[in-house]
């Protein structure tokens, strides 16, 4: 229930309340969520709150309005696609090739007093002793959440089955934006591209199976990637 007593805006309670429902499932993608009206007799709120609520949930891509039809979740759980990089080392593996990880940044930073860790990881494949670059990651999760986190090495490690296995904590949601890039003189090295190309990036936030965020991420995709990916698609 919303507590109108909470110093937490009655909209911003409600945006909590309904993105939690949303990524547990009690909402499932595809969705309609209750109607205004409803809404207003199940909290005692006022159409304004409902409606910044909405406009909020809509900003984070979990929901969308349809007009005359009302407003339905509109979420991807996790799943192996080309977007997902939660599967990459089960990807390469499953093509007999070897998962590689260069680490290039690995340090304990600070946001509004909390402490992150904040990884940066250059992800590729070998094979006949030749290694493909395929993605450059960049990561930042909680240290309140996963304590210790920053002890651990990633060069050959799995940073997803760690937070699974030592954490009990598995990613299950993501909200990624796609969008278009050109490389510049670091993605070019990194990938080896002998001129600018045009690449894809993932941003944004990953989710544990109660709603709450564990990682904020960046994924910029290699044309090699890309291309392989569509081919076995």
């Amino acid at each position: 229930m919303l507590n109108k007593n909470d110093y937490v805006p009655l909209y911003e309670q409600l945006r909590k309340l309904l993105r939690r429902q949303i990524l547990k499932g009690e909402y499932k993608n595809g969705d309609l969520l209750p109607s205004e009206n409803e809404l207003m007799k199940m909290y005692g709120i006022t159409r304004t709150t409902i409606r910044k609520a909405m406009e909020a949930l809509v900003r984070e891509g979990l929901v969308q309005q349809i007009h005359g039809r009302g407003t339905f979740v509109r979420f991807q759980e996790i799943t192996k696609t080309v977007w997902n990089f939660q599967g990459f080392s089960s990807l390469v593996k499953e093509r007999n090739e070897i998962p590689i990880s260069k680490v290039f940044q690995h340090e304990v930073i600070r946001k509004n007093g909390e402490a992150y860790l904040k990884l940066r990881r250059l992800r590729g494949m070998s094979r006949d002793d030749q290694i493909t670059w395929m993605t450059l990651d960049d990561s930042e999760l909680p240290l309140r959440r996963f304590p210790g986190l920053d002890q651990y090495r990633f060069e050959q490690r799995s940073l997803y089955a760690t937070l699974e296995k030592d954490y009990q904590c598995p990613p299950r949601f993501v909200n990624l934006d796609i969008i278009p890039v050109l490389s510049d003189e670091e993605l070019m090295d990194y990938f080896g591209l002998p001129s600018i190309k045009p690449l894809l990036k993932a941003k944004g936030q990953v989710y544990d199976e109660d709603g709450h965020q564990i990682e904020t991420v960046s994924v910029v995709y290699s044309p090699v990637f890309a291309f392989k990916l569509a081919r076995s698609l």
